[in-house]
């Protein structure tokens, strides 16, 4: 079998997934190995942590199915944004967190209280509490001997590859989500060893793309390995949004919002996030919609329809769901306060006159993830100071139609919807694909690789009507933030 192919290695947020990208951007599912996570007594009930042997395990399982599928031309690691790993001497995990671990709280708001601003314009991220200092001072209040053990602080996905080369190294992108990195100098920020992450706990940084060594014994040995950086960037790479101005969407999990940048843009309410592009030479401004495939899925489940029979009944349902509204998070990102809110379902009444159906329920679940997304957009073109005119859309519900036509709709621009069902890897291989000369420049990746994209427009009807229920959208998501800040 050719060796004309990217092995991406994609450590994401339920789990670990190895996935085959060629030359010309076709994609195909090797092996998944979901996440064996744990609530440590000591740091319930918010901490989460990973098990670094199954890790290991896991990662090895990939590694031999990957084998078995052929030749590659190099491996990609990708991950979740603020995964990082403590290490120890010999490369072996002393706590593995991940994304969701919120243990760090006590810790991240006492950073915040001190540095709030110093932290935001080194880092562009607010609040601390996800980033890697504060949850090493956790590590060391709460566990120091374990503390003491720590050797090295890396992301998630860059101590996968670690795992597999044994050279330690971090990703720009990831280096800077985790708070490792100033993202305007390039360096570890000023103060960060004030908060106890000394430089001999730092590995080298590296451009996102680059290959930093080759599999060390075992299978695939040989294999050049490239730490492509973190996940939401390598799904705007699959996007094809690498110049300056190009908006997209990943909506998986989550949805954020990211405008990409030739200069790091910083909000002086310090409400948006900025972060480091895995293309080089840019930049990232992003307003994050918050829970996005996930909230659908729930939905889903409640109402006990499956996920395509979900769609069709919501598609069924005319514009504004008979009235039925849904607020399920704040109506725009605010960074510098981060908090738990109050989500809402709203029926009219008498029930006896309107009857909302389970189509009503599901299409005001997906109009309120336009709602959010809109208000979002809208927000960044505030900080940015400049129009977007589409939006390009990827992840999971990019696939879901009646999902992209409402956001076009909502938004009244068009959307860009991609054709490949796996934008992380996709973007993750093009970056990849350089070293070993199988496309000359990430631009030349991009064209081959990246193009499939079709075009949802407005319709001119449906976006009228969503004026008034977008305007009435954000004054009862005001309203219960309100509510949940005096609850507070």
């Amino acid at each position: 079998m050719s060796a004309e192919r990217i092995l991406v290695i994609d450590a994401g947020t339920s789990s670990l997934r190895a996935v085959a990208v060629t030359a010309s951007g076709e994609t195909s599912a090797i092996a998944a190995e979901p996440w064996d996570m744990r609530t440590p007594a000591d740091a319930e009930p918010f901490g989460r942590e990973l098990d670094g042997p199954r890790v290991e395990a896991s990662l090895g399982a990939l590694l031999r199915a990957a084998r078995a599928a052929g030749g590659w031309s190099a491996v990609a690691f990708t991950g979740q944004r603020e995964g990082v790993v403590f290490v120890d001497e010999g490369g072996a995990a002393v706590c593995a967190s991940p994304n969701v671990d919120a243990r760090a709280s006590a810790e991240g708001m006492a950073i915040d209280a001190a540095r709030g601003q110093e932290v935001y314009l080194a880092t562009g991220h607010l609040p601390s509490l996800m980033q890697a200092p504060a949850k090493y001072a956790w590590l060391r209040r709460h566990r120091p001997a374990d503390a003491a053990r720590v050797r090295h602080v890396v992301p998630l996905a860059d101590w996968l590859a670690w795992l597999v080369t044994h050279e330690p190294a971090m990703s720009r992108s990831l280096a800077a989500e985790n708070g490792l990195l100033d993202v305007r100098a390039g360096a570890p920020p000023a103060y960060i060893e004030d908060l106890g992450v000394g430089p001999t706990l730092l590995a080298p940084v590296v451009e996102d793309g680059s290959v930093v060594a080759r599999v060390r014994g075992g299978d695939l040995a040989g294999t050049p390995v490239a730490l492509a950086g973190a996940d939401t960037q390598c799904a705007l790479v699959g996007l094809g949004a690498v110049a300056a101005g190009d908006c997209g969407v990943p909506a998986g999990w989550s949805a954020p919002v990211q405008l990409v940048t030739a200069q790091p843009v910083f909000d002086k309410e310090m409400r948006t996030w900025t972060g480091v592009h895995v293309a080089p030479g840019r930049f990232v401004l992003e307003s994050n919609a918050g829970e996005a495939g996930r909230v659908w899925a729930w939905a889903c489940g409640l109402a006990k329809v499956a996920v395509a029979d979900a769609e069709g009944l919501a598609r069924a349902t005319p514009p504004g769901a008979h009235d039925v509204m849904a607020v399920l998070g704040p109506r725009v990102m605010r960074a510098s306060r981060m908090s738990a809110g109050l989500g809402a379902l709203t029926l009219p009444l008498p029930l006896v006159m309107s009857s909302p159906g389970a189509g009503d329920m599901l299409r005001a679940v997906l109009e309120s993830m336009a709602y959010a997304l809109r208000a979002n957009l809208e927000q960044i073109e505030a900080v940015a100071d400049t129009p977007i005119a589409s939006l390009r859309l990827g992840g999971g519900l990019s696939r879901n139609a009646t999902f992209a036509q409402i956001l076009a709709d909502v938004a009244d621009r068009p959307i860009e919807v991609t054709g490949a069902p796996e934008t992380t890897a996709l973007g993750a291989a093009a970056l990849a694909s350089v070293a070993p000369g199988l496309h000359a420049s990430l631009d030349g990746a991009v064209a081959a690789m990246c193009s499939d994209r079709r075009t949802v427009r407005p319709r001119l009807a449906a976006s009228a009507a969503y004026e008034d229920y977008y305007a009435r959208w954000c004054a009862m998501a005001d309203a219960l933030e309100r509510m949940a800040a005096e609850g507070a």
